[in-house]
């Protein structure tokens, strides 16, 4: 948040795309799929692509929106007769034999290349290239909509992602996910707890899509923010809710763009993978509060406050840096706001790609263009590996640092939180609105902590409260005795902090303070 005066015009303006990844991005960009901001959530996309779905009769049996069965088990789990993992190799990883039909494009291929191996990156599985004499693979076609069967069904094994509506990052992964076994979020066993179903409002026919089944949650939470969520209006006949979270029945479900932590996390339970879960699956703020705890600061390091926020002395503790002077980027004549960096040789190679995505990522969603500093430079970001994690708030002037630490600071989500610093972001459990949201346990809070849960006079964009942002901290942040040192409310069980990159949120925010609007490409020389 940021305390900025913001003009009221920015809201009308029509933001850019908000997928994450930027080759997901241009992919489904140059696709000719154009969406909206409610278009994004998978239930929603699944519904509008499996429209045609039975029709044919060459095809399997779909239920639940999207789950092929053979003809007589609509009623019952795929998995609980029969075993569905698929099996692992001797070096600890699993390897999914796939093939892609020759009806796709080159770009719609590559693009559900890179949906296939976004699993490599967090789990153990490997899904290959079909090789002569496997049996079991998975066999990706376009068929009349999106589905999968649950688990390994043996021999080749259809998944279906049509052409002109299913190729899209968290379609793909919510179908391989079905190949991997699992089901639905809101079929949990234990969903009653956390969604109340109003069968009333749902298209007559389709009531067996929200059975619920004796799954194995792998010990997780039920997560809201799962891919495998379906949205509060998926199958409904009268624009009326069919799924409503309790007890708060505000929180926002079913918008998942992508794996949640969650969704991960039981992927590698499921499937016994050895990757350490304090390395792959921790949130942004987890990450910022290890990276950052113990270090011996010197009288050269500036003051921290809020865990990673950077400020010049100690009068600027307890106030706002952005609130006696404009910090904010300047936007140039073509509607962009380009922010010189110079990335320090502290870095290897692969370090400075890790940064350098994230400095372009920006440009995927947002009119913010990160571009190599020049002599003539005035003011600029110094990205450095000092000692943590941290960023101040907003334009400072002159060489502005940045320290990504190389022990601990270096992954995407961690670049994304401080370069949102550095744009006038402060944290979200600051908002002026956080006491109708959070409860701050202040008796938990490390002495001398305290001031990091201080509310902030925010400007927030006309967004709601995001559980969800890159900015919000973890529920034990700061703790001394290893209690919350946050409680989510009016739902304690709701999840957050747990987020691994940028928010739809997070995008909306930054290209309504700095007055985004979707323009068209121009060439620059800035």
């Amino acid at each position: 948040m940021i305390l900025q005066t913001a003009v009221l015009t920015a809201l009308l303006c029509s933001v850019q795309g908000f997928s994450i990844q930027a080759a997901f991005e241009k992919t489904e960009e140059n696709s000719g799929n154009t969406l909206t901001d409610d278009d994004f959530s998978v239930s929603t996309l699944l519904e509008k692509a499996n429209v045609n779905v039975g029709k044919n009769l060459d095809e399997p049996l779909v239920i639940s929106g999207d789950i092929a069965v053979p003809t007589g088990l609509q009623n019952a789990d795929p998995c609980t007769a029969r075993g569905c993992l698929w099996p692992k190799a001797t070096d600890g990883n699993v390897y999914v034999p796939y093939r892609i039909s020759s009806a796709f494009s080159t770009r719609e291929r590559n693009f559900i290349i890179q949906g296939l191996r976004s699993f490599a990156e967090s789990t153990c599985i490997r899904f290959t290239p079909l090789q002569r004499g496997q049996r079991d693979f998975v066999d990706i076609q376009s068929l009349s909509g999106c589905f999968s069967y649950i688990g390994r069904r043996g021999n080749g094994q259809p998944l279906s992602l049509n052409r002109q509506g299913c190729v899209f990052k968290s379609i793909i992964q919510h179908e391989l996910l079905h190949a991997l076994g699992f089901n639905h979020e809101q079929t949990r066993s234990d969903r009653d707890q956390h969604v109340r179903i109003l069968l009333q409002n749902v298209i007559s026919g389709m009531e067996g899509n929200f059975r619920k089944i004796e799954t194995r949650n792998l010990g997780t939470p039920y997560d809201y923010n799962s891919v495998m969520h379906y949205s509060r209006f998926a199958f409904s006949r009268n624009r009326q809710p069919t799924i409503i979270p309790i007890p708060d029945n505000n929180v926002a479900i079913g918008r998942a763009q992508q794996m949640s932590p969650t969704d991960i996390l039981r992927v590698n339970r499921l499937y016994q993978c050895k990757i350490a879960e304090e390395n792959s699956e921790l949130s942004v703020s987890e990450r910022l509060e290890r990276a950052n705890s113990n270090l011996i600061r010197s009288n050269n390091d500036p003051i921290l406050i809020g865990g990673d926020i950077a400020v010049g002395s100690e009068a600027e503790k307890n106030a706002d840096p952005c609130t006696s002077r404009g910090c904010m980027w300047g936007k140039w004549t073509d509607g962009k706001v380009y922010i010189p960096y110079y990335i320090t040789n502290h870095f290897s190679s692969r370090e400075k790609a890790i940064i350098t995505r994230g400095l372009e990522s920006f440009s995927s969603f947002s009119c913010i263009r990160f571009r190599p500093t020049r002599s003539s430079d005035r003011d600029w970001l110094s990205i450095e590996s000092q000692n943590g994690c941290y960023s101040f708030v907003g334009r400072t002037g002159g060489k502005q640092v940045v320290s990504l630490a190389r022990s601990g600071c270096l992954y995407h989500g961690t670049v994304q939180h401080e370069l949102l610093h550095a744009l006038g972001f402060n944290h979200e459990q600051t908002r002026s609105d956080r006491d109708n949201h959070i409860r701050v346990m202040l008796q938990n809070v490390h002495s001398g902590m305290e001031h990091n849960f201080r509310k902030i006079a925010t400007l927030n964009q006309g967004t709601p409260y995001d559980y969800n942002s890159v900015m919000q901290y973890h529920k034990y942040a700061f703790s001394k005795n290893n209690y919350p040192t946050m409680v989510p409310i009016p739902n304690s069980n709701v999840s957050f902090g747990q987020a691994t990159q940028m928010s739809k949120n997070d995008i909306d925010r930054l290209n309504r303070l700095y007055q985004c609007c979707k323009c068209s490409v121009a060439q620059s020389n800035h």
